[in-house]
Parts: structure tokens; sequence; C-alpha cells
């Protein structure tokens, strides 16, 4: 276990303001939060050990997909064994049950599959562990990770629009890339860049930056449009949490990357969160449960009302995953082809029911939905927007939902708003204003002073018997 330590420390609350015993008793929770660094470490370590392979990948030696494959183990491994260490808690069985059932669920599938089947288990774990660390993470903690994620995300990517040429030559993410992942091997760049980062003619742009799209750090601009949409996830349930230069910073962020990047879905997400913040609290808290059923139903509608595409555009995206949904045979929804899910990059429902089986797709659906609670405006704000960004993504955005550099901060948050340390830090009383003592008033005139102990007497009263 952690050293004991007091959670609320000083004698104020979570936003500076006095907590008397009896608030200090009811909602303040019972074990201690993990460290400030072991969840920022982890959770820096998670969005940026691609960045740090790349460059070992342009300078020292050329990599391949084991060292990833392996970077990634390590750093869950020892997750994992830093919450075992940790000890578990009463709200752990949800998550704990999920990474139990895709366990036996992976037994399954490489038994009816004759093969080891991993990659729904790698995408659970990324799920379960940092869901965990959220509900050990304390408020101050989550929000010095998101300021401090953005912050370095921020500086590369203004480095990457300033001077793209010593961004490419940093990371050299083509290479990396072609290396580690098969990818734009034979793409023609002289920059060195990813290869649809260049885009192509006709494809969507604000038409505000004449560099290609931006990546930062992640090296890929899917994964920095999917973490932008991942901030606004953070705003609807952190506004009121964040300070003035905070917001401002994370706000700046936002803008900037969605118009560098030229994104839509994380542009139209952006939109849907403004109006959220003020609507999410006003839906019904469960409604989560329809979203998956919804944007379907409206993908497969809008199959019907545009042209057919081919094209990397809203028809052509959305036209692939209605087609290769209605491509799935019974084989594959029990699970039997999961050796092809790998096939499905821009299709994530499709992946996610190969790689899953339907019962593992059923039960993702459910804990998705489901866990964050809606006691709160922000956790329902936080509930809707995490629903939303996960199966929109699925539907437009292929499998990068499951990418630990999003992941991880995804269910870092989701950890924390269902966590006692979030309850506790909304619990806290609203800031006052601290008025100076009043100077005592001198008694009046004719008052009798007496010594202490005893009462007032004003003159003409009748003294005690």
């Amino acid at each position: 276990m952690w050293p004991l330590r007091s959670v609320a420390m000083g004698t104020g609350g979570a936003d500076g303001s006095p907590i008397d015993e009896t608030d200090r008793q009811t909602s303040l929770p019972r074990e201690n939060p993990l460290p400030a660094g072991i969840v920022i470490g982890f959770g820096l370590a998670a969005m940026l050990y691609n960045t740090l392979l790349a460059i070992v990948n342009a300078h020292v030696a050329p990599l391949a997909m084991m060292h990833v494959a392996v970077t990634e183990f390590v750093i869950l491994s020892a997750l994992a064994l830093t919450l075992l260490y940790s000890g578990l808690r009463q709200n752990d069985s949800a998550p704990v049950g999920l990474g139990a059932l895709f366990i036996f669920g992976a037994l399954f599938l490489s038994f009816i599959n004759q093969a080891p089947i991993v990659t729904s288990l790698r995408n659970c774990a990324i799920i379960v562990l940092f869901t965990m660390v959220g509900q050990r993470c304390d408020a101050r903690t989550l929000r010095r990770f998101l300021v401090i994620a953005v912050s370095l995300v921020f500086a590369v990517m203004l480095f990457e629009l300033l001077d793209v040429a010593g961004y490419a030559a940093l990371f050299g993410p083509q290479s990396y890339y072609a290396n580690t992942r098969g990818i734009g091997g034979d793409a023609v760049d002289e920059l060195g860049l990813f290869p649809n980062a260049l885009g192509f003619n006709g494809r969507f742009s604000y038409g505000l930056f004449q560099t290609p799209r931006t990546s930062s750090l992640f090296l890929e601009q899917t994964s920095l449009a999917n973490f932008a949409s991942v901030v606004v996830v953070y705003l609807l349930a952190q506004w009121r949490q964040f300070r003035i230069p905070a917001r401002t910073l994370i706000v700046a962020f936002v803008i900037i990357a969605l118009l560098s990047n030229n994104t839509r879905m994380s542009s139209a997400f952006a939109l849907i969160g403004l109006a959220g913040y003020f609507v999410f609290p006003r839906l019904p808290g469960r409604g989560t449960l329809v979203v998956p059923l919804f944007l379907l139903s409206l993908a497969v509608a809008l199959t019907f009302v545009m042209p057919p595409s081919t094209e990397d555009d809203l028809a052509g995206r959305i036209g692939l995953s209605v087609r290769l949904l209605s491509l799935t045979d019974l084989r594959a929804l029990l699970g039997a082809r999961a050796l092809e899910a790998d096939g499905f990059p821009d299709s994530g429902y499709s992946y996610l029911l190969y790689s899953s089986s339907i019962v593992g797709t059923f039960l993702l659906w459910l804990y998705v939905a489901l866990i964050v609670p809606i006691s709160s405006p922000e956790q329902r704000r936080c509930a809707w927007g995490l629903s939303l960004f996960f199966f929109l993504n699925l539907l437009v955005a292929g499998n990068a939902v499951f990418a630990m550099k999003i992941a991880a901060p995804l269910w870092l948050l989701a950890g924390h708003m269902r966590s006692p340390y979030f309850r506790a830090a909304a619990a806290a009383p609203a800031r006052r204003a601290v008025r100076p003592l009043a100077k005592p008033r001198p008694p009046a005139a004719g008052a009798l002073a007496l010594r202490r102990g005893t009462t007032s007497l004003a003159k003409g009263d009748p003294a005690p018997c």
C-alpha cells in the first residue's frame, strides 16, 4: 500500500474553501489516491511512447513491430503490478469483471481459431487498467495531467506548423510507421511525414494553414484529431474545475488543432460538445445505451440518401462501414474469424465484431454506456460525451479509438468520474468571499461593564436577586 497521507491537505476544500469536520468525514474517501507522479507518468507514457520510439528509429536504429508490442506490454504490465500493489477497491468490480470476461473470451477465441487471439484482450486491458487508475486519481492530479499533456502536444504542434521540415527530420513519421506497421512504405514524400497528413485534392480543408495536416507528438493526423475530441470530453466533465489560464490554454489548443488538422469528425464533435454542455444534463442518463443503435440507424438511412462513394469523405466512410457490416456472417459473429479483424482498420464496428465476437461487442457496449454514473450534471456530460465520441469514432474513424495514446487519457477521465475523489471534490463547499473581522463596538452609553462570565445589564434594569 502507498504511505498513508491525507486526501485533503491543509484546512481547505478542493477549491480552497473551508471544510468542517462533518464534511470531511462524509465526503472524503477512505483510501488514499495514487501518487500524482505515478498517474501522470503512466498517462504520458501511454500517450508518448510512439514518439520516443520514432526518435530512436530516426536517429539510433531501425525498429520493428516487435519493439512497439514489447513497449506496450511493459507499460501495461507495470501498470497492472502498480494497481495490484495499491490493492483492489470496492468500485473495481466493473472494470475487473470486464477484464475477467475478456480473458475467458480470448481463451475461447484462441481455441476456435486454432491460434492465439490477443487483439481483443489488449484493447480491453487498456480500457480496464486506465479506468482503475482513474478511480485512484484525485481531481487535482487529473487536471495537472491534462494541462501537461495539452501543453506538450500544443508546443510540438506549433513547432510543426512553424518548421515542418524540422519536425519531420526529428521524428521521421513515415519511416517509423513503415518499419513498425508496414504503412506508407511506398509513399513518395520528400519530407518524410505520415502519408495521410499530406491530404489529397478535393479533401475537406479550412484553408487557414498552408502546411500538411498537423500530427504533433502523435506522428499521424488521426490521433491528433481524436485527442482534441478527448480534450472536449474533459472540458464537458471538468470545465468548472479548471482555472481561467488552464481553460484558455486548453480551448486555444482545441481550436488550433481542429483548424490545422482539417478534421471533419472532431470539428463536428466539438460543436456537439458545445451544445451538449447545456443539453446533456437534461437528457435521460441511460439514454447512452441507444447511442450506437441511433448512429448505425442514421448511417443506414444516409446510405439511401447520399450517392455511393469510394472516396475518403463522409459518404465513403459511412458507406464502407455499412457495407462491411452487411457482409458479417455467423462465423464472424461467433468469433471464428478473429484472425481477420486487422483487415478492418477503417470500419470500427466490423473490427470490434470480428476481434471480440458478438458477446464481447455487447459487453463493451454496456461498459461504455454505463461505466460513468449519472448522479451529477458533470457526470451526465461525461457519460454522454464518452458514448458519443466512442461510438461515433467506430463509425467513421475505424479502430483508432483503441490506440493506447487516445484510450489512456479517455478512460483515465472515465475512471475518475466514478471515483470517490470526484465526489469529494464535487461535495466541497463553494468558495466564499472572506470578509474582514468587524471591530468590536464600544458599549452603549450607560451600559454596565461586568466582569467576564456575567451578562451585561443596561442602566435601569433590575439587578438579579
